[in-house]
């Protein structure tokens, strides 16, 4: 079967890496001004902007008349068991995709939670070495304060 690709009514970013046909219909979105591009059989359709979200009625061209547009009832078929299709692997897709978000959402529950447990062991650590580092000048004073007693003995 050959690919109908170019076939769907597809709103774009002017920006977009895809090409620009001399049939497609270039526009701007009158809400928030951004230019889109959409094939020629989209004329007279109502869209949503790909930026504000907004629906735009994409403007039909000087000259063009949308009964040109009539597809034969075989490439309506044809054109509806391929969106059909499209639809089955865009759920299966969605699914797959919700079943991966809802995966790492376990996952970051989890790595929070080992994160948390991490931070208070480390908290405890902190404070130990603090108390050891007190101790050890406690100590050291201790010995300063005997070597003084010692010198002091010795000279008497």
């Amino acid at each position: 079967m050959e690919d109908n690709s170019t076939d769907t009514v597809v709103a774009q970013s002017n920006s977009s890496e895809e090409e620009i046909h001399a049939t497609d219909i270039v526009f701007d979105c009158p809400h928030c001004n951004h230019s889109l591009v959409i094939d020629y059989r989209g004329a007279g359709l109502e869209i949503d902007c790909v930026e504000c979200k907004q629906p735009v009625t994409v403007p039909i061209p000087a000259g063009m008349i949308i009964d040109d547009l009539d597809l034969s009832t075989g490439e309506v078929l044809t054109q509806l068991f391929q969106t059909r299709r499209t639809l089955l692997k865009s759920e299966q897709r969605i699914a797959t995709l919700e079943e991966s978000i809802d995966s790492l959402k376990l996952r970051r529950k989890e790595l929070e939670k080992s994160r948390i447990t991490t931070l208070h062991r480390c908290a405890e650590l902190v404070t130990m070495c603090q108390t050891m580092l007190k101790q050890n000048n406690d100590l050291v004073g201790s010995i300063n304060r005997m070597q003084s007693i010692i010198s002091e003995e010795q000279q008497l």
